[in-house]
């Protein structure tokens, strides 16, 4: 006998009540599934903000060391963009490093600086930062007026760093820190949660 042949030979076909119920059992796992799967993206997007802050900050401490000069890296309260600079150019009102009109065009080893974008992914934000004080940043005026950067992390041509700790937050409002040790550099990353931020 053919599949699909009842016994006296009608083929059997899916009534509109069975299709209506599977239909059913879709909608009902769609709506399950959508709200776990933004609230695992939306974390992930605040992990690669973690990954570009701790990248922007290696280039910055890189820099520092191969030019023998120290650079500072400052970031927009509440916002999505950030700066590396030299502590020369702390003092002027606006820096902005200048990006490249073609995104595949060839780039100098040296210029190390560079990055894609100088931001954090789309709905991630600078939601606090914390820098400890440094003398050498006082002594330039490199502190912050209130205007659109935060007080500056120093990277210094010995590898040290000012000590600092950034909070970064996503639109859901889950938070992760990331905290630079200035004695050796290194950063450091939180597991994603929910900090309270004023």
């Amino acid at each position: 006998m053919c599949p699909g042949v009842s016994r006296s030979g009608r083929k059997r076909g899916v009534t509109l009540v069975e299709i209506c119920l599977v239909l059913a059992l879709l909608v009902v796992i769609a709506a399950v599934a959508i709200p776990a799967m933004g609230g695992a993206f939306a974390r992930a997007s605040l992990r690669g903000g973690c990954d570009t802050l701790r990248a922007a900050w290696s280039k910055a401490r890189m820099a520092a060391i191969q030019k023998g000069q120290s650079y500072v890296f400052r970031c927009e309260p509440r916002g999505s963009r950030f700066q590396i600079i030299s502590l020369d150019q702390i003092g002027l009102p606006e820096t902005h490093e200048q990006q490249p009109t073609d995104s595949d065009a060839e780039r100098a080893p040296e210029d190390i600086l560079r990055l894609s974008r100088m931001q954090l992914p789309d709905g991630v934000i600078f939601a606090k930062a914390d820098v400890g004080s440094s003398t050498q940043l006082a002594a330039t005026g490199g502190t912050t007026d209130g205007g659109p950067w935060s007080t500056p992390i120093l990277f210094r041509p010995d590898g040290t760093t000012s000590d600092a700790s950034i909070v970064l937050q996503n639109e859901p409002g889950n938070t992760i820190r990331v905290t630079l040790r200035g004695l050796t550099g290194i950063s450091t990353a939180s597991e994603v949660g929910r900090e309270a931020v004023q």
